[in-house]
């Protein structure tokens, strides 16, 4: 006689075998708990449907214990561990996501439900597929919110049950990545030893070569936004965000490097992956699951939030994952910077080199790095500052948008490496379903890119950047800016301190969500107000003229 437990699936009810929960209860009533319970899914989904599982089931084997998920050093690989705190883990419940969700809503009202699936496609894709599967249409964000299957984001059970279909071409990109019916999970080993998962969870482990590729990530990471006309007919696409592509025109696809190569932490040491069954041999290489970024503003916010925003993760279980987001950050880029006096002029030539496998920043448009030059004199006094900052606002910034610079002589000009979209009236815009072109890309792009390389239309330098000669010179990825600085009769010797910073959020942006006064604009706002708004450093120089 077979016991079965229901739970809602497809066409009415999906039977799940009695071993996958009898099972976990034994482990931990002989003491073969994975890991302690605040990591053994605790506050994590255990929600199954046709298609998916919450992360839980997968915790249950996929962190700490019995030997398990440690380095030689002794240190702490949980998969799902690393993965709680992630922005991929919420992607569903990142409060800047659902304002600008919200925004966008309100500025294309008749345009709601396909902004709401739209979006839902890479930041809830589990609900959305799952109700795609069966046969609902357009996922509202008010649907989104109720199903268990979105509190989680991008979970394990969607990155790993990806097809190996068209990934690379425009038929994948936007969300359109492919979920087999057949609960099949993929992942980077041919050696596979199925029986557990099937019995545990009911997917079949299989080796998929493309997890370990870039296209795999392009699904979600190429994102076009379709522009319409005023008949309301689709006349083309707008590339929103495109680090895939960037990538391909570069040097390092030739040298085999992919985005999990820097996103991933890669371990060239053998790995026990899973705490069952006890007699699993180790792995090798390994991939730690933290999927760095460089957004800690978010996970800052995140962490602050914690039972606000429902999070997945503890205040202190943010906190490596911000670390490791810094040290990204420190590892993008370099600058090197020559400083000398000449007719009563300080003369510095800033030379900052991309080192990142894509545009820098790049991603979602509204985030934006900048120079910040620094001169005192010998007792501490400001000489010269540009880029200065307060609050994460860049000082002297007027109204619109700083144009492209390759020599800077005043304090009010400043350098910064954005992308600004321009509406159908050539007018700076927000908006992602407004942006009908780039009015400014100068974002460095990586070593190897060219203007007239491969997806270079949908990629390609534009603004003042275009027509400056140190721009990207034989595809180097670093530019140059010249500071010419009247010192106005200062004598003694000068201290100048140069800086490169990051900001994913700039505050302008804040003002203009709250101005919208929407629900979860006000939400994003009021966690934003307590978040330490601070950019990040990626590289700084100090030396004496």
């Amino acid at each position: 006689m077979s016991l079965a437990v229901q739970s809602a699936g497809r066409a009415g009810l999906v039977f799940l075998p009695v071993e996958r929960f009898f099972l976990p209860a034994l482990a931990l009533a002989l003491g073969l708990a994975a890991a302690p319970p605040e990591m053994r899914g605790a506050g994590l989904s255990d929600h199954t449907t046709a298609l998916f599982s919450g992360s839980a089931p997968c915790a249950f084997c996929h962190d700490q214990g019995g030997g398990a998920l440690r380095d030689r050093k002794g240190n702490d690989l949980s998969i799902v561990g690393d993965w709680r705190g992630t922005m991929m883990a919420h992607a569903f419940q990142d409060p800047f996501w659902r304002a600008r969700l919200e925004a966008e809503v309100k500025e294309h009202p008749h345009l709601k439900s396909f902004i709401e699936d739209k979006c839902q496609t890479c930041h809830a894709p589990m609900a959305r597929t799952q109700a795609r599967h069966d046969g609902a249409g357009e996922l509202a964000f008010s649907t989104g919110l109720a199903d268990p299957l979105s509190v989680e984001g991008v979970s394990c059970t969607l990155c790993h049950q990806v097809q190996d279909h068209d990934l690379g071409r425009p038929a994948s990109f936007s969300g359109c990545y492919m979920i087999g019916a057949n609960r099949i999970i993929f992942g980077p080993y041919d050696e596979v030893v199925a029986m557990p998962m099937q019995r545990h969870v009911e997917y079949t482990p299989q080796f998929g070569r493309h997890t370990q590729a870039s296209e795999l990530c392009a699904t979600c990471h190429t994102l076009y936004t379709p522009i319409w006309d005023e008949a309301g007919q689709v006349t083309g696409q707008f590339p929103e965000q495109t680090p895939y592509l960037e990538w391909r025109n570069s040097l390092y696809p030739k040298r085999g490097q992919t985005c999990q190569e820097c996103h991933m932490t890669r371990l060239e040491e053998p790995v026990k992956i899973s705490a069952r069954p006890p007699w699993l041999g180790s792995r090798k290489p390994f991939w730690r699951h933290q999927f760095v970024g460089g957004n800690t503003l978010m996970l800052r916010v995140l962490a602050q939030a914690g039972a606000a925003l429902d999070t997945l993760a503890e205040p202190k279980q943010f906190e490596p994952l911000i670390a490791a987001a810094r040290q990204q950050l420190e590892r993008a880029a370099t600058l090197r910077v020559r400083a000398s006096r000449d007719k009563g002029q300080a003369v510095l030539e800033v030379e900052v080199q991309n080192l990142a496998g894509h545009k820098f920043p790049t991603g979602y448009p509204y985030r934006r790095a900048w120079l910040h030059v620094r001169i005192t004199d010998a007792d501490g006094r400001r000489v010269f500052e540009s880029g200065g900052h307060e609050q994460g606002r860049i000082r002297g910034l007027t109204e619109g948008y700083a144009p492209h610079y390759d020599q800077i002589t005043e304090p009010g000009q400043v350098q910064i490496y954005q992308a600004i979209l321009g509406d159908g009236r050539g007018a700076p815009t927000g908006s992602l379903l407004s942006a009908r072109s780039y009015l400014k890309d100068n974002r460095l792009p990586p070593r190897g890119f060219s203007n007239t390389g491969q997806g270079a239309a949908d990629t390609r330098i534009r603004g003042g950047a275009e027509q400056d000669a140190n721009f990207n010179r034989k595809g180097s990825g670093a530019d140059r800016v010249t500071y010419r600085i009247d010192l106005k009769g200062t004598a003694g010797r000068l201290r100048a301190e140069v800086a490169r910073l990051f900001q994913p959020i700039p505050p302008e942006w804040v003002v203009r969500l709250r101005a919208g006064s929407g629900r979860f604009a006000r939400a994003f706002a009021e966690s934003y107000a307590r978040a330490d708004k601070s950019p990040e450093t990626v590289h700084r120089v100090k030396l004496e003229l």
